[in-house]
């Protein structure tokens, strides 16, 4: 006589799997939200760098007319408010008198930024991320002859913060890290998140 088995799982197999996924999950879920929040960054520093070279393409069209690039929260104003993580705007400051006044060309509207991502920016020898706007003169270059730095921070802090500097020629490039691992604005000062 042959003897039947079930095919079905004992009491004990079926908690030892149900702790091995607990385990793994525990170990899984928090990398996982770390990842998320890394390429969250890494897309909204993408797409900054794009928009700088977007401004500064825009800004040679028109040699004796500058772009504007300022933070804005309903995408048809400046807000005047150095928290650029609302979204800001560039637009083509037609009269060079370094604000959107009506009847200049808008060209980009740039919505906020996901959450826990800041973006602030500093310009010139100012000791802080406080500028409200800042100025693409006709030959690509920070108007008035004032570096740029763009500062993107998350959840991770200054360590993992990133930058974009515009130098007073116009060149762009990613802010550098010093020895002790710090990125760097224009003034060589560290980050600060």
């Amino acid at each position: 006589m042959r003897v039947r088995s079930d095919g079905g799982f004992t009491l004990v197999e079926l908690v030892i799997t149900v702790a091995v996924i607990a385990i793994v999950a525990t170990i899984a879920i928090p990398a996982m939200s770390d990842m998320v929040t890394r390429n969250r960054t890494t897309g909204a520093f993408n797409e900054l760098k794009g928009l700088v070279a977007y401004a500064r393409s825009e800004s040679v069209k028109n040699v004796g007319e500058s772009v504007l690039l300022c933070a804005s929260n309903d995408g048809a104003g400046c807000t005047n408010n150095a928290d650029w993580s609302v979204g800001w705007l560039v637009v083509r400051d037609s009269n060079g008198n370094g604000a959107f006044d009506s009847g200049e060309p808008l060209l980009k509207v740039i919505g906020p930024l996901p959450n826990g991502i800041n973006l602030s920016v500093k310009t010139g020898n100012s000791t802080q991320f406080n500028s409200i706007s800042v100025a693409i003169a006709g030959d690509g270059a920070p108007a008035g002859g004032n570096p740029i730095t763009f500062k993107l921070c998350d959840a991770f802090g200054a360590s993992e913060a990133r930058g974009l500097i515009v130098s007073v020629s116009g060149q762009v490039r990613d802010a550098a890290r010093d020895s002790s691992g710090n990125r760097e604005d224009h003034n060589g000062v560290d980050f600060q998140c």
